[in-house]
């Protein structure tokens, strides 16, 4: 009857552990999770500025592709849009959730942090805000607010947006990203 008892703690015990260990979940992973997608909106601030040159009128579209379900970051793209001048610049970046920030790493060199940033929901659509300093200085350089126009499944990971393609080609060529390109 004891060694009946003992088999069953051991067994109850070791079910609590594994159950103990999926249920635990990475913040980093968890938000980089969340921002798996594609975003739409402006960023306002002297971020374009810096950028580029020139006080106009900008949109943003921003991809984040995650490297996996279970990690912190992954790869991207950013296309912003000049109003005024019809102009379009497209680069390409990398990215991780570390401590609750987001550090962003384009191809042509330019670094960005993004700090107290905010995933939410407004009805059904979910959100994105928050500041993005300069990488190097911490100097604030704009606040943004983006709405998620369309998530990643498996399949478009692998078609719809040949990433792998475009990453390679980046990194052999970053020079090439900061030219702008017409729409």
């Amino acid at each position: 009857m004891n060694k009946t008892i003992h088999n069953l703690k051991t067994m109850l015990m070791a079910v609590v552990a594994v159950a103990a260990m999926t249920a635990c979940t990475d913040e980093d992973t968890q938000q980089a999770y969340d921002l798996n997608g594609y975003w739409q909106g402006s960023i306002q601030g002297d971020y374009y500025s810096d950028r580029y040159g020139g006080y106009d009128t900008w949109d943003t579209e921003i991809w984040f592709v995650q490297d996996g379900d279970f990690s912190n970051g992954g790869y991207g793209r950013e296309i912003d849009y000049n109003r005024a001048t019809g102009r379009a610049y497209d680069v390409e970046f990398d990215w991780e959730v570390r401590n609750g920030r987001i550090l962003i790493d384009y191809y042509d060199g330019y670094r960005i942090i993004i700090r107290d940033y905010e995933l939410y929901y407004v009805g059904s659509g979910q959100r994105f805000r928050g500041y993005f300093d300069d990488w190097d200085t911490g100097r604030t350089l704009a606040s943004f607010d983006l709405v998620k126009v369309g998530g990643w499944s498996d399949w478009a990971k692998q078609h719809a947006m040949d990433f792998g393609a475009m990453k390679n080609k980046a990194q052999a060529d970053s020079t090439a990203s900061r030219e702008p390109v017409q729409p």
